[in-house]
């Protein structure tokens, strides 16, 4: 779509939604676009398109722009990148910029404060850098404080995050803000419920059917040692040679040759690897727990996912992931990359079943509670048009939203 095909559509507000990628825009977006406008906003989404962006924000009463982000750092398209959106934000003139992902939540940042857009917000989803080192790691954090100086408001989805970035000195103390208990776009509960009719695929359904596990097991995410896959491993092994019997199913993308190597040198009769899915629910459905290792993240939307089906989870005690699960509550946390107390809490929910539903009528609460999508949709909006108030507030010319106290 050309700049000249973008307008305001009779509205009298208009904000701009920006991510790197199609699928982030409708897997987060879905349903939040059409929300803020019946607030009265004129939304446009800008991602690098795989062929649906446009026609799924039109579906959600919106326009659409393509951006050709690189995903990667890429020094000569990043900087064409940076020039489009720039010339795109100065034709739009939009009240609003909200920058998230990583490449996007720098450039889309960058190009709002070059176009002369007024609130400029920066949703801060995870700190890639957590797991790099050296050079790579300098350079993330240079990034990152890039993008939060370049923004009228930072806001993380999780409160752990919020204070990393805070402690690594990426914003300043109190620089960060987080709505209600977090989360990037909630869960739609009605979807994700433990009342669905849900059907697995004939290779894990044969599986579990055929395994003699006292615990099955499931891991939702990508295939990447970042998320502590190795771990998990590890507390399988464990979990085997003091007697207890966990089946997993792995689901999820490879993304890293070592892990599937690993994830193949694995008992076959213990894991089986699912591979890339069109639906979760299946999966977290037939398992009696979620497992996520994770090194890091911003806030782990599996989790409520599987909360909201009455599923409780085990998580490290990572940033973001510990945001996730109240220990003993909805679920149990344990330190990062500790396989022995990972397999300690495994053999523990094998043992006392009655422990696992507890935890997951409590997990599936607390969602309903905290997480529900129209109440974060609602928070978010409410955020969104309190910033473009302070913006536009004669008694806070000279400020930015931050500075005025939100």
């Amino acid at each position: 779509m050309t700049e000249a095909d973008i307008t305001s559509a009779g509205a009298t507000r208009t904000v701009v939604l920006i991510v790197t990628l199609e699928i982030t825009a409708v897997n987060f977006y879905t349903g939040y676009v059409r929300y803020l406008t019946e607030r009265g906003w004129n939304v446009v989404v800008i991602a690098r398109s795989a062929g649906r962006l446009e026609q799924w924000a039109a579906g959600e009463g919106a326009t659409a722009a393509s951006i050709d982000f690189a995903r990667r750092p890429a020094p000569w398209p990043d900087l064409k990148a940076l020039a489009a959106t720039t010339r795109l934000l100065r034709h739009l003139r939009p009240d609003a910029v909200i920058s998230a992902t990583p490449k996007a939540g720098l450039l889309g940042t960058l190009s709002a404060r070059l176009a002369g857009v007024p609130v400029r917000i920066y949703q801060l989803w995870g700190l890639r850098l957590e797991t790099e080192s050296g050079l790579k790691r300098t350079a993330l954090a240079l990034t990152e404080r890039l993008a939060m100086n370049s923004a009228t408001q930072c806001v993380a989805n999780s409160r752990s995050l919020a204070a990393a970035a805070e402690r690594l000195g990426l914003a300043p103390e109190g620089g960060v803000t987080v709505l209600g208990a977090g989360s990037s776009h909630g869960v739609d509960v009605e979807r994700f419920s433990p009342d669905g009719e849900y059907s697995l695929d004939e290779a894990a359904n044969r599986f579990l059917t055929e395994s003699d596990a006292e615990l099955r097991l499931v891991y939702v995410g990508r295939l990447t040692p970042d998320k502590g896959i190795e771990c998990m491993l590890d507390a399988l092994e464990i979990c085997e040679r003091r007697g207890h019997r966990v089946a997993a199913l792995v689901v999820g993308y490879p993304d890293s040759a070592a892990i599937m190597a690993r994830i193949e040198r694995a008992d076959q009769a213990r894991v089986l690897l699912v591979g890339p899915v069109r639906d979760v629910r299946p999966y977290l459905k037939a398992a009696g727990v979620l497992c996520l290792p994770t090194l890091r993240e911003g806030f782990p939307n599996v989790v409520l996912e599987a909360a909201a089906m009455g599923i409780p989870a085990v998580v490290s005690d990572a940033t973001g992931a510990i945001d996730s699960v109240v220990d003993g509550v909805t679920g149990k946390v344990f330190p990062v990359n500790d396989a022995g107390r990972l397999a300690s809490a495994l053999i523990e929910f094998a043992e006392t079943p009655a422990l696992l539903r507890s935890l997951g009528r409590a997990a599936r609460e607390r969602v309903e509670r905290e997480f529900r999508q129209s109440h974060v949709w609602r928070l978010q909006a409410d955020n969104l048009e309190k910033q473009a108030a302070l913006a536009h507030s004669p008694a806070e010319k000279g400020q930015t939203p931050a500075e005025s106290g939100s």
